[in-house]
C-alpha cells in the first residue's frame, strides 16, 4: 500500500481493510480559549448591547422617546447580528476581537440556525485561533490507496478514466466529468471554475450554492460550501456531517444528504 496525506474532517475518510468513513476528531490540534478571552467576547457581544438597550429605555423614560428608540434599535441590531454571526461562522464581533471561534463540540462546524439553543445547551466550544488550529481549517490524516493491480479497495474506488455519475432524488442523472456546484441558485467561484446545476427545491432546504463535487480521475471529492443545513454522508446506521469549506474524499459509491434532498454518487458502469 502507498500512502499520501490529504485533508480530512468530521466527514472525512481513512482506510482499514476497506474504504469507509472514519471517526475523525474534527477538533484535533485545536486549543480551548482562555477564560479571559471568553469574558472579553461576552462583554462585547452581550454586555455592550444590553447596556445600550438599558440606556435607550432610560432615555425614553426620561422624556426623549426618539433618542431612546434609536438606542433600543441599535441594541437589537447588535444582538441580532451577534446571533447571526454565531450561527453562520462562529466569529462574532467579540470573537474576532479576542481571536476565537465558537463551533459545535461534536462536529467542529458553526452552530447553524439554532445557535442560541446550542449555546444555552453547552453544545458550543470556544477555540483559540492563535494557539491552535482553526476548527474550520483542514486537519491532516493518512489516506491509503491500493497497490497497482487492485486489492481490497478496488471494488469501492472508481478506476482511472471512468467518470462517476450523480443520481438525484428528483430523477436527473448528471455526469461528474467536470467540477459541479449544486444548489438552489448556484454560482461557481471565479477562482474555482465549475459547472452549476440549479436543483428545484420548494422546501428551500438547499442553500443557493450548497455543495461542490469533483472527480480527479481517481477520487470523488465533496465540499460543503458553508450551507445552512449542511451536507451529510450516509454510513452504516448514521450520517456523518461534512465540515463547511473542507474538501473531503468519499467512496466511489455513496449517498449524500443535502438539506432535505438526496443524491447518490455511482461508479461508472453502475
Amino acid at each position: 500500500m502507498k500512502k499520501v496525506l490529504v485533508g480530512v474532517q468530521g466527514g472525512g475518510m481513512t482506510t482499514n481493510e476497506a474504504l469507509r468513513l472514519a471517526d475523525v476528531d474534527p477538533l484535533v490540534f485545536t486549543q480551548r480559549a482562555y477564560a479571559g478571552q471568553l469574558i472579553g467576547a461576552v462583554a462585547l457581544d452581550i454586555v455592550m448591547p444590553l447596556a445600550v438597550l438599558a440606556a435607550g429605555i432610560a432615555v425614553a423614560i426620561a422624556g426623549l422617546p426618539v433618542a431612546g428608540t434609536v438606542l433600543i434599535a441599535v441594541a437589537l441590531v447588535l444582538l441580532a447580528a451577534t446571533v447571526w454571526l454565531l450561527g453562520r461562522t462562529g466569529r462574532t464581533l467579540g470573537a474576532v476581537t479576542v481571536d476565537v471561534r465558537f463551533v459545535r463540540r461534536s462536529t467542529g462546524a458553526a452552530a447553524g440556525p439554532d445557535a442560541l439553543l446550542a449555546l444555552v445547551s453547552g453544545a458550543l466550544g470556544a477555540y483559540d485561533l492563535r494557539r491552535g488550529r482553526d476548527p474550520f481549517a483542514p486537519a491532516i490524516a493518512a489516506f491509503a490507496f491500493p497497490d497497482d493491480g487492485g486489492g481490497a479497495l478496488a471494488s469501492v474506488r472508481p478506476r482511472r478514466g471512468m467518470v462517476p455519475t450523480l443520481a438525484l432524488d428528483s430523477g436527473e442523472r448528471l455526469s461528474l466529468d467536470t467540477a459541479l456546484v449544486l444548489g438552489r441558485d448556484p454560482v461557481a467561484s471565479p477562482d474555482a471554475p465549475a459547472q452549476v446545476y440549479r436543483w428545484a427545491d420548494m422546501s428551500r432546504t438547499l442553500s443557493k450554492s450548497h455543495v461542490r463535487l469533483e472527480w480527479d480521475g481517481r477520487q470523488v471529492w465533496v465540499t460543503d460550501l458553508g450551507s445552512t443545513n449542511g451536507t451529510l454522508v450516509r454510513g452504516a446506521g448514521a450520517s456523518t456531517p461534512l465540515l463547511a469549506h473542507q474538501r473531503t474524499p468519499v467512496p466511489g459509491t455513496v449517498t449524500l444528504e443535502i438539506g432535505d434532498r438526496v443524491l447518490t454518487i455511482r461508479e461508472a458502469g453502475h
